[in-house]
């Protein structure tokens, strides 16, 4: 396969360059003597059906064409969709589920943790309920035991145990060994970002266990200097290209930094975008493009300009199109253009074109060759 890839490509090379050999070997005397190209006068070329196998053609085009504003900047979780679970009482890792960087759905238990707190706890609430029941029956006031009970359950839930959590408590078997063991559940839907928790470890009150992070939407936070900070304000459309996504992803500038970083001497400006299918992943560098201003514009492809000493100029096709499929060549001219605003891989052209002119995209500095090698000879 490498082998034929290289063939193909040694072709074209060999292609290219015979239209330049042939170009400059005297090939321009009259149609019935020439080469792959043909001079017909100093700025006009014919070019016949071998040679435009090398060539692309393309048309100039009215279009949008934004003025935009190329930044650096990084991908990070938004600071109201990251969650830390921490442990709420004291106790040993017993068993640990997920690792970092795997997505959880919320309710679903992370790891399970030994703690005689929550055992005490626990019992208290099942003894509660237990005295309750005899209290009913022996004719004391049932609202004190209910209380008692009513106490003994919000323990529980201040140790982060969810209602069909506690309630399953009294269902649970005596002799099950899971009863002693506390469930730390996912309280949202997000990907672990970072895992705390280790398999044995004696844990504390407040000790981070997990963090989870929703991905599903995420801010884009860009460096721009100070000679650009008049050009930026909030509600400005920014979008990047990110690599799984087929088309770019918008979002609006939400904040701009009031102060100048020391260290780049740069202002930090922030927009949050949607995620989808998390194809922006945390701290990931990309570039971001703010939309300072919309405007149409005549805008051709960048490789389309060959810049000469004498300027700027591209070749347009001069055959008309109602008799390009009667001929074997097409007619290029050279024309000299003012060039605009560059972005994308596109150019904006302010003089030399019209909308629809047809152009050489690929190949112009082949004919550029071709043109400069007739007029030395």
């Amino acid at each position: 396969m490498k082998a034929l890839i290289f063939l193909k490509r040694t072709s074209t090379l060999l292609a290219s360059l015979s239209l330049i050999a042939l170009s400059s070997c005297g090939w321009f005397t009259n149609a019935d003597t020439h080469g792959p190209v043909e001079k017909l006068n100093p700025t006009t070329l014919r070019v016949y059906k071998d040679a435009l196998d090398n060539l692309k053609l393309t048309q100039a085009h009215v279009g949008p064409f934004p003025e935009l504003l190329s930044l650096m900047g990084k991908i990070s979780l938004t600071e109201d969709r990251t969650t830390i679970i921490p442990s709420r009482v004291a106790g040993r890792i017993e068993s640990i589920f997920f690792a970092s960087g795997e997505s959880v759905s919320q309710g679903q238990v992370l790891a399970t943790l030994f703690s005689p707190d929550f055992v005490a706890a626990k019992e208290e609430y099942l003894q509660s309920l237990k005295q309750a029941r005899i209290g009913n029956t022996s004719g004391a006031d049932p609202s004190d035991f209910a209380n008692l009970a009513q106490m003994a359950r919000k323990k529980l839930e201040t140790m982060g145990l969810s209602t069909a959590d506690i309630d399953a408590l009294k269902d649970s078997p005596t002799a099950d060994p899971n009863k002693s063991l506390m469930l730390i559940r996912a309280p949202r839907s997000g990907v672990l970002i970072q895992k705390s928790a280790v398999l044995g470890n004696l844990v504390n009150v407040g000790d981070t266990l997990f963090m989870i992070g929703d991905l599903s939407k995420v801010w884009f936070s860009g460096d721009i200097y100070p000679e650009d900070l008049p050009k930026v304000r909030k509600n400005q459309d920014v979008f990047i290209n990110a690599v799984g996504v087929d088309k770019p992803l918008y979002g609006k500038v939400s904040f701009i930094s009031p102060l100048v970083d020391p260290n780049t001497r740069s202002i930090k400006i922030r927009a949050m975008m949607d995620n989808p299918k998390n194809a922006l992943k945390a701290d990931e560098y990309v570039q971001g493009n703010v939309i300072l201003s919309q405007k149409d514009a005549l805008t051709v492809p960048t490789q389309s300009i060959v810049r000469t000493p004498e300027g700027t100029v591209v070749f347009k096709r001069i055959t008309p199109p109602s008799v390009e499929k009667t001929i074997a060549s097409l007619d290029f001219q050279k024309i000299p253009v003012t060039t605009g605003t560059e972005q994308q891989g596109m150019t904006a052209v302010t003089q030399g074109l019209q909308n629809g002119d047809v152009i050489v995209s690929d190949g112009a500095w082949l004919l550029d060759a071709a043109l400069n090698s007739a007029e030395g000879k």
